[in-house]
């Protein structure tokens, strides 16, 4: 069905969060740092999840108060809705096995290194292979 890294917050995968469909974990992501309409606007209107990424690192609106101590558990939310709303990928990474990693991502917090992406997939993984079929 996707032909992109379903481990990747860059895939375009949809998801369906706060009554909107997005193109990507990453668009919400980006969308969800801001309060200001205007930027969040312009995020919802991009369907490239590299240029959503782009636009969420402008500075020109500022970042909400609370950014740091929430990004995780919304980055989090995204990946979640990935896999609850996508059966079949959810099925490929109960079945998945070792470290999971975003190799896309291009920094030491979300890619190789914290890996806090990885942290979250093998979180989700393990809830599924505890679930039973």
């Amino acid at each position: 069905m996707f032909e992109q890294d379903l481990y990747s917050n860059l895939a375009s995968i949809p998801i369906t969060l706060d009554a909107f469909t997005w193109h990507s974990a990453e668009q919400f992501y980006q969308a969800s740092k801001f309060t200001d309409q205007e930027i969040i606007t312009k995020i919802k209107n991009c369907s490239n999840p590299f240029l959503c990424a782009a636009i969420g690192q402008t500075r020109e609106f500022k970042i909400r108060e609370d950014w740091e101590d929430i990004k995780v558990s919304v980055m989090e939310r995204a990946i979640r809705a990935r896999f609850d709303q996508h059966p079949n990928l959810a099925d490929t990474l109960k079945r998945s096995k070792g470290k999971l990693y975003d190799h896309s991502a291009a920094d030491d917090f979300w890619g190789i290194g914290a890996n806090v992406t990885g942290k979250i997939l093998m979180k989700i993984r393990d809830e599924l292979q505890s679930t039973p079929d």
